[in-house]
C-alpha cells in the first residue's frame, strides 16, 4: 500500500488502519488487485442505524422514506463499534448516529445505554427535529445523555423557499419549535444547513445570527449540496463550493466572520473542511478566535499554519501542550462539551493574550459545582462555524480520499469502515445502473478555446 503523505496521520492520533479484502469498491487506493478501506485515523465514525424515515427528502444523499423500515440491529452497531475501538486504540472521539432518522430506531435509549458504556468522547445525533418538537420523551432521553451527547439539527434556512426545496414541505415552524426545546434543555446543537446555489445559500449568514441569538446552538455546519441518493443532477460548472461558501460569509454578516476566520482542519485533506471560532467578549461583541490572537500570533504561538510551534524559547512541553490543545479544538471530533475543552480554553487563555477576562473562570472549572456554569459559559458565549464540503463522482479526489477522518461504519465478511465520500458516491452509482435505459451523462463541458483545451474555472 502506499504510503500516506508526510505528516499524516497528525501526531497524537495513533490507528491501526484496516485490513485489506477484496470486493469493496470506490477504493481509496488498489494495490496488486486489494481493495483498501480507512487508512486514517477516525475523528468520526458515522453507524447508519435507520433506513426509514418520516420525511422523504428530495436532496436527501441516503434515498430514506417511510416506505423503507429497517432499521438495524444494536448487535450489528455494537460490533462495528468495538472493532473500530480495538484499530483506534480503545478510544472513538465522535460517533455518529446516522440514517435515515435514526432517533426512529425502537432500541434507541438500549443503544445510547451501551454506548456510553463504552470509551467514547462524543455521541452525535443527526435529526430532521420533527421527533425532537414533538415527543417529550426523547427529549428526556437526549437530556439525560446531554453530558457526552449532542445534536446535529437539519436546518436548511429561515425562507419556506429552501425548507421546500430540500425536504420537500415547510418545516419552518418544526425546526424553530427543536431549536428552543433543545435550547432549554441545555443540550449542545450543530444546525446543519445543505446549502444549493440559487436556492439557499443567500441564506448562510441568516443562520450565523440565528445561531449566535440561541443558547446552546454551540456551532453552524455548512454542507453544499452534492449529488447522491435523491438528489438530483448538478451542473459541475454551476454549484456551490467550499471556497463559495467561504466568501458568502463576510457579505452576509457585515464581516461578523469572514473566510480569514476559518482555517483548514490539522487532521484531514485542507480541502475536506473549514473551521472557526467565535467567543463573544464582556462587552457582548463577537470576534472570532483569529481575530482575538492575531495570525500571526497564531501562527507563532500554536503552529496553526506551520503545524509547529516557532518560539523556541518556549519550554518543549508547553509547546506542546499548546499545539495538542489546538489540534483538538480545530479537528472534526472537537466539541464544545467534551469534558477536556475547559482545559483547552485555559491553555488558550494562558498563553495566546485571549484578552476575555470571563474565560479565566474556567481555572476554577474543575472545582465541584462548576460544571454547569461552564457548560452555560461555552453555550452562550462560544459558536463554532464549519464549512463540509463532501465529494461526488464530479468532486472526487483520491488525495482526500486516503486523508479522509470521516468514516462510516460498513459490514461484509468483516466489520470495517470507509471514507464517507467514497460510501456515498458507490452507493449513488449502484442506483443509477438499476434504472431501466439509463445512460451516464456527460460532464458538460464549454468550448475550449483556440489556444488551448483547458477548462473554463467553475462559478462559485
Amino acid at each position: 500500500m502506499t504510503n500516506p503523505p508526510p505528516g499524516w496521520p497528525p501526531p497524537g492520533y495513533p490507528y491501526n488502519a484496516d485490513q485489506p479484502y477484496p470486493g469493496w469498491p470506490p477504493p481509496p487506493r488498489r494495490s496488486g488487485g486489494e481493495i483498501f478501506g480507512a487508512t486514517q485515523h477516525t475523528c468520526i465514525l458515522l453507524e447508519d442505524i435507520a433506513q426509514t424515515c418520516n420525511l422523504r427528502c428530495p436532496t436527501c444523499f441516503t434515498d430514506s422514506s417511510p416506505d423503507l423500515r429497517h432499521v438495524v440491529a444494536i448487535g450489528d452497531v455494537l460490533a462495528n463499534v468495538d472493532q473500530r475501538l480495538e484499530r483506534e486504540n480503545g478510544r472513538l472521539d465522535v460517533l455518529m448516529l446516522s440514517g435515515g432518522e435514526p432517533s426512529l430506531h425502537p432500541q434507541l435509549p438500549e443503544l445510547l445505554a451501551e454506548l456510553s458504556a463504552r470509551p467514547i468522547t462524543r455521541i452525535l445525533l443527526n435529526s430532521n427535529g420533527i421527533r425532537v418538537a414533538q415527543d417529550d420523551g426523547l427529549l428526556d432521553l437526549l437530556t439525560e445523555h446531554r453530558e457526552r451527547s449532542k445534536v446535529y439539527l437539519q436546518y436548511d434556512g429561515l425562507a419556506q423557499a429552501a425548507h421546500r426545496y430540500h425536504r420537500g414541505g415547510d418545516l419552518r415552524r418544526i425546526k424553530q419549535d427543536a431549536l428552543r426545546r433543545l435550547s432549554e434543555r441545555e443540550i449542545f446543537t450543530t444546525l446543519v444547513m445543505t446549502a444549493a446555489r440559487g436556492v439557499n445559500d443567500h441564506e448562510i449568514g441568516d443562520l450565523v445570527r440565528l445561531a449566535l441569538q440561541t443558547p446552546y446552538a454551540g456551532g453552524v455546519c455548512i454542507q453544499p449540496q452534492f449529488v447522491s441518493g435523491r438528489s438530483g443532477f448538478i451542473d459541475a460548472d454551476n454549484r456551490l463550493t467550499h471556497t463559495g461558501v467561504l466568501r458568502r460569509l463576510g457579505p452576509q454578516t457585515n464581516d461578523l466572520v469572514t473566510w480569514r476566520d476559518l482555517t483548514a482542519l490539522p487532521c484531514s485533506h485542507p480541502h475536506c473542511c473549514s473551521v472557526g471560532y467565535l467567543l463573544r467578549d464582556d462587552g457582548g461583541r463577537w470576534r472570532s478566535l483569529v481575530a482575538l490572537i492575531g495570525h500571526d500570533n497564531l501562527k507563532g504561538k500554536l503552529g496553526l499554519v506551520a503545524n509547529r510551534i516557532a518560539d523556541r524559547d518556549i519550554p518543549r512541553e508547553l509547546r506542546l501542550a499548546v499545539r495538542e490543545s489546538l489540534l483538538a479544538l480545530l479537528s472534526e471530533q472537537s466539541s464544545l462539551s467534551h469534558p477536556q475543552m475547559s482545559d483547552v480554553w485555559r491553555l488558550i487563555c494562558q498563553n495566546c493574550d485571549l484578552g476575555m477576562a470571563t474565560l479565566l473562570t474556567l481555572a476554577s472549572s474543575a472545582l465541584p459545582g462548576r460544571r454547569r456554569q461552564l457548560r452555560r459559559l461555552l453555550g452562550e458565549r462560544v459558536l463554532r462555524i464549519t464549512v463540509k464540503p463532501f465529494m461526488d463522482m464530479s468532486t472526487m479526489i483520491e488525495e482526500r480520499l486516503v486523508q479522509c477522518c470521516v468514516h462510516v461504519g460498513t459490514r461484509s465478511s468483516q466489520d470495517q469502515c470507509a471514507p464517507f465520500c467514497a460510501v456515498q458516491a458507490r452507493s449513488h452509482a449502484r442506483r443509477l445502473l438499476r434504472r431501466p435505459y439509463f445512460r451516464p451523462p456527460a460532464l458538460p463541458m464549454r468550448r475550449a478555446p483556440r489556444s488551448g483545451l483547458r477548462r473554463q474555472p467553475i462559478r462559485t
